[in-house]
């Protein structure tokens, strides 16, 4: 019987340490595909931090560039004079006043030629209620 009693209490002692280990060792497997993410993610934003690192580089050029280029602009408008950039100014809003003269003109001949139309219109609905009256006679 003390045997029985032995084998039982051995029994429990073994289920119990494989229960414990069986939990260790799902929670060892989460934490390894835990940390597989993990580095997969490192990987990913590695990756992402070398392409920004590119593109600052590349942006930092372009507007190297584009400084350049403005003050190439700026030299090249700085050696004409005040009086050629003041004569062109003043022709170029002499042409938007030609051009908002015409385009008044332009609008005051469609609004005559709507006004036209619409007396038109209303002597041809005329005509048509005389003809369909004459024609119930």
């Amino acid at each position: 019987m003390l045997n029985a009693i032995g084998s039982l209490v051995l029994a429990a002692v073994v289920f119990t340490q494989w229960g414990k280990e069986s939990r260790v060792e799902a929670t060892l497997s989460k934490l390894r595909v835990e940390a597989a993410v993990s580095r997969n993610l490192a990987e990913s934003e590695t990756k992402r931090a070398a392409n920004l690192e590119r593109d600052i580089v590349v942006l930092k050029q372009s507007l190297e560039a584009t400084q350049r280029a403005a003050l190439e602009a700026a030299d090249s408008l700085g050696q004409r004079d005040d009086a050629a950039i003041r004569a062109e100014l003043a022709a170029a809003r002499e042409q938007v006043e030609k051009w908002k003269t015409s385009i008044a003109d332009r609008d005051a001949q469609f609004r005559d030629l709507n006004a036209d139309l619409v007396r038109t219109r209303r002597r041809l609905d005329e005509a048509i209620v005389n003809l369909k009256a004459a024609g119930v006679r």
